[in-house]
Order: C-alpha cells, then sequence, then structure tokens
C-alpha cells in the first residue's frame, strides 16, 4: 500500500528523464557547419556596391506658434488663501 497515490510522481520524473534525454542528444552531436580548412590562397571574394549619390533633403521651414493665451511670467504666482476650518 505503500505505491498508492505517486501517478503524479512518477509522471513528473519521467518528464525530467526525456527533457534530459533530450537535451543530452541535442547536445552531444557533432559540429555541423563550420569549416574545418582555411580558403585557398588567391581564393577571395571582393564585392564592390556604388550606390548612387542622393540629393540632400531641402531645408525645413521656420515654425512659428500662435496663441491666444497671456505671456509667460517670470515670477511666481501667490499662494492660494488656505481653506476656511469646519
Amino acid at each position: 500500500m505503500a505505491d498508492r497515490n505517486n501517478n503524479g510522481l512518477y509522471f513528473i520524473v519521467g518528464g525530467i528523464v526525456v527533457v534530459v534525454a533530450l537535451l543530452f542528444f541535442f547536445m552531444s552531436g557533432s559540429d555541423t557547419g563550420v569549416a574545418t580548412t582555411d580558403p585557398v590562397a588567391g581564393d577571395t571574394t571582393t564585392i564592390n556596391v556604388d550606390t548612387p549619390d542622393a540629393d540632400p533633403a531641402p531645408a525645413a521651414p521656420p515654425v512659428t506658434v500662435e496663441t491666444d493665451s497671456p505671456p509667460a511670467v517670470e515670477s511666481p504666482a501667490e499662494p492660494a488663501a488656505p481653506a476656511p476650518a469646519n
């Protein structure tokens, strides 16, 4: 009766075993796609890309802002009067 309600534990341990086996499989593979020889002397490729000269962007027009608000005041505003106590 000591083996009762251990199905969840077996499921978790089995999942961990599968993950470890997959990690081992992918990590133990040999290196692929890596050049193992040096290029032959004189076997080089030179790529030159000529792009057309672009015209410079035109100068942006000056920006003016029209507003109905009063001009900014340099002095700070007076503090508000405290509210009367109830």
